[in-house]
């Protein structure tokens, strides 16, 4: 016998795990961590791409590649994790928009305990596109280096 997690049942939220399964339902799992010490198992109903689900194709990232990191965008945040934001952004003269990963260490200057202490779902913020990667956009909500010393040198 192993937990299936809430979170783990499907993609999205599970507001009643009693909509989504009954006691004695038959379901494929796969195996997430096991604590032997402790006699545990931890399993999954989501498919094998571990973080949210069946992988995913990777999102265009095209129109993001050439903004400039010392351009600021609007985005909204989308989802806070213990590792960071998810942050929907618009590329500038383009209908594209992506989500992209405010990490915890991006979000301020300083140490961050809790993204949930600094950010909530929907908010809006600023971000500047630090890089685009292999169909991933890490964005950042601090100054950039050197921005704030070039004023105090004027």
């Amino acid at each position: 016998d192993g937990l299936v997690h809430v979170s783990r049942i499907r993609d999205g939220f599970v507001e009643n795990i009693h909509d989504e399964l009954e006691d004695g339902q038959e379901v494929q799992v796969r195996i997430v961590g096991v604590d032997v010490e402790g006699g545990k198992m931890s399993l999954s109903m989501k498919g094998d791409g571990g973080f949210g689900g069946a992988p995913r194709e990777p999102a265009d990232l095209s129109a993001f590649e050439d903004v400039a990191s010392d351009q600021w965008l609007t985005g909204t945040v989308a989802r806070i994790t213990d590792f960071g934001a998810f942050v929907a952004v618009s590329a500038p003269d383009s209908d594209s928009t992506a989500d992209g990963l405010v990490h915890i260490t991006q979000i301020r200057d300083g140490y961050v305990e809790s993204v949930a202490d600094e950010l909530e779902v929907g908010a809006e913020v600023e971000v500047r596109v630090l890089s685009v990667d292999s169909g991933k956009m890490s964005l950042s909500m601090k100054e950039e280096v050197g921005e704030e010393d070039e004023e105090e040198d004027e």
